[in-house]
């Protein structure tokens, strides 16, 4: 490591120390995650080495343990290697969703650590006890309301339940998925400021997934019809809703591109929003499983030329 690139990394972990010591006093802690791994960030574009960013994040580590102990170990992991993950990412050209998606998979890994580091729980016993108290302020409010309507909470403790015990994985996903978009968009707001060229975002217009994964959604629906195994009856679930989740977003981007390409961009807005708040947000994921088949994007590209 060249004396430069050692100033900057002492720069760096002294900056993520502040950050830690703020998140861990409960000092605005939702903003203090986005930002923790921003140093990270910012010192892989500085010195483009992966080992320099691997030696800061080893420093992240002995600093956040000597001040926090395990709990700032946990933290760390999370935060401090979401951003080194997304640093890496930049240094080797990962494609932009890739790498977000890369780092977003660090939640799934680090939250059942930090779990048991703070509650002493095991991810079950947790689990089990947020979905009971959520549970019970749902049964608090069917006290208040007429008979009729409290039968109506019935079916969401169920769904409360269901996401709590057997979804997880998926909403950790896109909850990492959307702290590291914020973080990665912070950073790269500051690295600008700092006059360092920073590899182009990909447009959203451009998300596109391949046909592969439509076929394995495709096939997870099928199989979880047809094997009574609960084990992988609870993977195939995750696989399904995180999939939806992304054709959704995907159909969204086909519909609007479709809309662009005939000028009507405010008609097509008002149409996606109401499937949305409809029961028609169905159809918009099965768009974007049938664009990941045949590319509908394409068609529109060439219509429109």
């Amino acid at each position: 490591m060249k004396t430069k690139s050692l100033v900057n990394a002492a720069i760096m972990l002294a900056i993520y120390m502040v950050f830690f010591v703020l998140y861990n006093i409960g000092v605005l802690p939702t903003i203090m995650s986005i930002l923790l791994p921003i140093p990270l960030i910012v010192y892989s574009v500085t010195t483009n080495q992966v080992r320099d960013v691997l030696w800061l994040l080893i420093g992240c580590f002995i600093g956040t343990f000597l001040f926090g102990s395990v709990y700032g170990l946990v933290t760390t992991l999370n935060y401090g290697l979401m951003g080194a993950l997304i640093g890496i990412g930049i240094i080797k050209k990962w494609p932009y969703w890739q790498r977000l998606l890369n780092a977003a998979i660090v939640s799934v890994i680090s939250f059942p650590i930090l779990t048991y580091v703070v509650t002493g729980l095991n991810l079950q016993e947790s689990m089990t006890q947020m979905a009971d108290e959520m549970n019970g302020m749902l049964e608090a409010m069917s006290a208040f309301l007429p008979a009729n309507n409290a039968e109506m909470l019935l079916p969401v403790q169920n769904m409360v339940s269901t996401m709590m015990t057997t979804l997880l994985p998926t909403i950790l996903i896109l909850m990492g998925l959307a702290s590291a978009f914020l973080s990665d968009t912070v950073a790269t707001n500051v690295l600008k400021r700092m006059n360092y060229e920073v590899t182009r975002r990909g447009s959203i217009h451009r998300f596109q997934l391949g046909a592969k994964l439509a076929v394995t959604l495709l096939i997870s629906q099928v199989a979880i019809v047809f094997i009574p195994n609960h084990a992988l009856n609870v993977v195939l679930m995750n696989v399904i809703m995180l999939l939806n989740t992304l054709f959704l977003l995907q159909g969204i981007v086909v519909a609007m591109s479709y809309f662009r390409s005939r000028n009507k961009r405010g008609f097509g807005t008002f149409i996606i929003i109401f499937a949305l708040m409809s029961s028609f947000s169905m159809f918009i994921s099965v768009l974007g499983v049938m664009d990941a088949l045949f590319d509908y994007r394409e068609r529109f590209a060439v219509k429109k030329s």
